[in-house]
């Protein structure tokens, strides 16, 4: 008598599963014991990864932010370009006027790209403004002051955690923390720091009755947004370091352990945080070996969540990774003697191609800082 299987071929079932976030990965893995590690067998990852390739292969352009500090002069000079990239291989180049916040000297910096709105802000000294453009309409609109205490013996600082869309109230938002620093003996006084929170629907901040960890620094690859919900990194109260979540619509948040990564990344040079998949991730770079490593999280709040997807290098040169660009590729600056920007294959393992701005580092001349993010 003929038997006929009830089973669903193995490389089928690979397919669909190819085809969940890292979330729901971990969820289905209680189904089959087979899927319990499916991350950890080689050939499982291998159509992982071609499918994350053809899911992140969306048009998106990629905005350049370079902002000069030249200290040669008494009268210290500060100017910015802003070049949009987009194409295939980011070959074609637009510079974009960049929108005075205030005369006075100062440095720009942009906080986030959400929905083709650019949020950026202007910091000289104590005196902060942040900006909100459209470069397709070139729309740009001041938000108003914050809510600071008038204490003579305090000076009030500023530092900008994120910007994003709350798809529930159909708003645009800023998150910042506010510190108090004396202005004599440079302490700061916990009690009168505070969150706050700016709507652009009603054009006004107000103060949030939250303990949030701080952003752990202020360069690139600190912050992040996906989906309604701000993230950013930093250091607890014990010294570890955490993934702070914070919803845009809900006003609350959620705080992940970044956990697998306190005991033996010694050697770690920099820490980006970015978008993969509508999942947040986190790419790592090493000093001693010159590799990176490139984590997802499955779950907010969950640290067992948190699933290591690629593992590349070495590196015959030292660079520093700054965003995901548009086909699954890492945007970073290569630290050879060239000093380019180049787009990285985490898939092939290979550097693809050259992005057409070769960046001078001015040994003796003009400091230079870099900002990117995807213009979407």
């Amino acid at each position: 008598m003929a038997t006929h299987s009830n089973q669903i071929p193995k490389d089928l079932v690979w397919k669909i599963l190819a085809k969940l976030s890292v979330k729901s990965l971990k969820r289905f893995s209680c189904v089959h014991k087979s899927w319990l590690n499916l991350l950890e067998n080689s050939d499982f990852k291998s159509i992982y990864y071609e499918n994350l390739k053809s899911k992140t292969a969306y048009s998106s352009s990629l905005l350049l932010w370079r902002y000069f500090h030249d200290e040669r002069s008494d009268r210290h000079i500060y100017e910015n370009e802003v070049y949009l990239l987009s194409g295939e291989r980011y070959e074609n180049m637009v510079t974009l006027v960049l929108p005075n916040l205030f005369e006075e000297i100062g440095f720009d910096r942009i906080i986030d790209c959400v929905n083709g709105i650019i949020c950026h802000y202007k910091k000289a000294g104590l005196n902060v403004k942040i900006g909100l453009w459209d470069p397709k309409t070139d729309e740009h609109k001041i938000i108003p002051p914050s809510i600071i205490t008038n204490d003579p013996d305090f000076d009030a600082e500023v530092e900008i955690h994120g910007f994003g869309y709350d798809n529930v109230n159909d708003d645009y938002k800023v998150i910042q923390h506010i510190c108090y620093c004396h202005n004599e003996f440079y302490q700061y006084e916990p009690s009168l720091a505070n969150w706050q929170i700016y709507s652009l629907k009603s054009n006004c901040w107000k103060k949030l009755n939250l303990e949030m960890t701080e952003k752990g620094g202020f360069g690139e690859g600190y912050v992040t947004y996906l989906n309604g919900v701000c993230h950013w990194r930093g250091g607890d109260k014990n010294g570890k370091e955490v993934l702070v979540s914070f919803n845009l619509s809900t006003e609350t948040f959620r705080t992940t352990l970044i956990g697998w990564q306190q005991s033996d990344d010694i050697d770690c040079l920099t820490r980006t945080l970015v978008v993969l998949n509508d999942s947040v991730a986190l790419i790592s770079s090493f000093d001693e070996n010159s590799h990176i490593e490139i984590s997802i999280l499955g779950e907010v709040g969950v640290k067992e969540s948190w699933v290591k997807l690629f593992t590349v290098g070495p590196f015959p040169y030292i660079w520093h990774p700054m965003v995901m660009g548009n086909k699954c590729d890492i945007i970073f600056f290569m630290g050879n003697e060239n000093h380019e920007l180049a787009s990285f294959d985490v898939i092939s393992g290979k550097v693809i191609h050259n992005i057409s701005i070769k960046i001078d580092l001015f040994v003796n001349g003009p400091k230079q800082t870099l900002s990117l993010c995807m213009y979407m």
